[in-house]
């Protein structure tokens, strides 16, 4: 196939731009659920005394990110469980032992995928996997093109 022609990318950009909107509302899903369970879960965190004993110095960890850091196996399955139950207490009905952040992430994720993939077939790219900082270029260029208002001839 050839380089689709810039009318053809056009076309292409108005049939998907549903598709376009649907990553960008997943990602104001996942920006507000952020927000949302770390002002319940913080707390929870902070109660803790997690030290950072894999490749670490013992130090407590004060960043929930670093979590992997501890190795203490008993209390962070009593933190995990405590946060499934403050999930459940704030409304979050997804599977025991999710968390409703990392499920807006996934969903985010599947909606991102579905454009760029529409976007490889466009442009003949085949099923290679795209990731990185060519992903970002891509669903970038993608998500530009299907958003565009097109300024209208007077």
């Amino acid at each position: 196939m050839e380089t689709p022609t810039l009318e053809a990318f056009k076309t292409w950009a108005k049939e998907h731009q549903s598709l376009a909107l649907t990553v960008c509302k997943a990602q104001a899903f996942v920006e507000c659920e952020r927000e949302r369970v770390s002002t319940y879960i913080r707390p929870i965190f902070d109660r803790y005394n997690f030290q950072a004993t894999l490749g670490g110095n013992g130090e407590r960890i004060t960043d929930p990110e670093k979590l992997y850091l501890c190795e203490d196996e008993e209390l962070t399955t009593a933190y995990y469980a405590e946060c499934d139950r403050a999930h459940r207490k704030h409304g979050f009905k997804g599977p025991e032992g999710h968390c409703p952040v990392l499920t807006a992430e996934d969903m985010h994720r599947r909606a991102a995928a579905a454009l760029i993939e529409a976007g490889m077939k466009l442009f003949d790219l085949g099923t290679a996997d795209i990731y990185g900082e060519n992903r970002t270029k891509m669903l970038t260029l993608l998500l530009g093109a299907c958003l565009v208002k097109e300024k209208k001839a007077a």
